[in-house]
């Protein structure tokens, strides 16, 4: 099937197929919403999911209250994230609702450290009591199954992230690698909440750019949420961005202050970049180096996540502060721009493989129920 015949909503009398009504906890993120079949006859219904541009509604969590009054005719349980600060005692509360309700328990393990950086063992202690109760656990990449069996000695299965751009946005034709002019990097900062000092990075980033050399001819692209710079703003922090601003411009490149942006803005920003470079994260995976695929921009990760072999990735190393190499970063700089092709998805094969995606989790959810019957 083409990736551009409209989209159908699934339903009994159209697929033939018995629904199955998933909580999918929390239902927020690309992620979660790629999921399904993209013209949605899976038969998997995920209410829980928030859609872009939907009305909004309380809340789904992994939460011993939320499963005990609003799992209602929902069958199956899916955990894709945890909330913040959640002691293991309120997540084996939770297992224990779901097992109270006779419903099976799937974890997706998208994030093997604390994705928010404030409480590693406590994120830990929460993993601890949740992967080993899933009857089903799914993670992105070989390298997490490996640590998810060395911590837990449970064998996760291997899916592919799905896309993250959509498919009209994925055929848009870019300039070919070689181009004329500087080569654009963009290093997308947000509220600078980073594992490590955030001008200390960006001092490397911009020696890096430097050291590269005149033939890469690198101009750094720094973005930077604009509550940074406002005085009403619980993160207000001119004196950092001023700083950050002065390393960078120093170096040739440019500050920008936005607001957080849509999806769509960001798709359309990082199209518009040569290569992008993530800078040091918590968490283990990212839609990052999905969407880099998906525009056919080059993605330059840090080699510490997981993330860094999610899809075709250059890599560069940190230090024990999480501070970029310097050598590793130039290094990744001449080779994005020597490159004479950057591996970009097809939409066709994309599609498909979000159609294996889904048609793997529907027999999934089909043998857990029919194993609790």
């Amino acid at each position: 099937m083409s990736p551009s015949r409209k989209r159908r909503r699934a339903s009994p009398e159209w697929e033939g197929r018995t629904i199955i009504r998933i909580a999918a906890l929390p239902g927020r993120g690309v992620y979660v919403r790629h999921l399904g079949h993209p013209e949605g006859v899976d038969g998997v219904h995920r209410p829980t999911v928030q859609m872009p541009g939907s009305a909004p509604r309380p809340p789904a969590a992994f939460d011993p209250a939320w499963i005990e009054h609003h799992l209602g005719d929902m069958q199956i349980v899916h955990v894709h994230a945890l909330a913040p600060r959640m002691t293991a005692e309120h997540v084996r509360a939770a297992v224990d609702a779901t097992r109270a309700a006779g419903r099976p328990l799937v974890v997706t393990a998208y994030h093997l450290s604390d994705p928010t950086g404030l409480d590693e063992a406590g994120y830990a202690a929460q993993l601890d009591v949740l992967i080993p109760a899933a009857d089903q656990v799914i993670t992105l990449t070989r390298s997490a199954a490996d640590e998810i069996s060395r911590r837990w000695s449970v064998q996760a299965e291997v899916q592919p992230h799905p896309h993250a751009v959509d498919f009209v946005r994925m055929r848009r034709e870019r300039p070919a690698p070689g181009h004329s002019g500087p080569f654009l990097v963009g290093v997308h900062l947000g509220s600078l909440r980073l594992p490590s000092d955030p001008v200390r990075v960006v001092s490397a980033l911009a020696e890096a750019a430097k050291q590269a050399g005149p033939d890469a001819d690198v101009r750094l692209l720094v973005f930077v949420h604009d509550h940074l710079l406002d005085s009403d703003s619980t993160r207000y922090d001119p004196a950092t961005i001023r700083e950050i601003e002065r390393i960078v411009t120093e170096a040739g490149g440019a500050v920008k202050a936005h607001r957080p942006m849509t999806d769509s803005q960001l798709w359309d920003n990082i199209f518009g970049l040569d290569a992008a470079l993530v800078p040091p994260f918590h968490g283990s995976h990212s839609v990052w180096p999905e969407a880099c695929y998906d525009l056919g921009t080059q993605a330059i990760m840090p080699a510490s996540n997981h993330a860094a072999t999610q899809r075709a990735s250059l890599a560069y190393t940190t230090d024990g502060d999480g501070i970029p190499d310097v050598r590793s970063v130039a290094e990744a700089f001449r080779q994005a721009r020597q490159a004479t092709e950057v591996e970009r998805a097809d939409p066709t094969a994309r599609f498909n493989e979000r159609v294996k995606v889904a048609e793997w989790l529907r027999n999934t959810y089909e043998r857990l129920l029919d194993e609790k019957n």
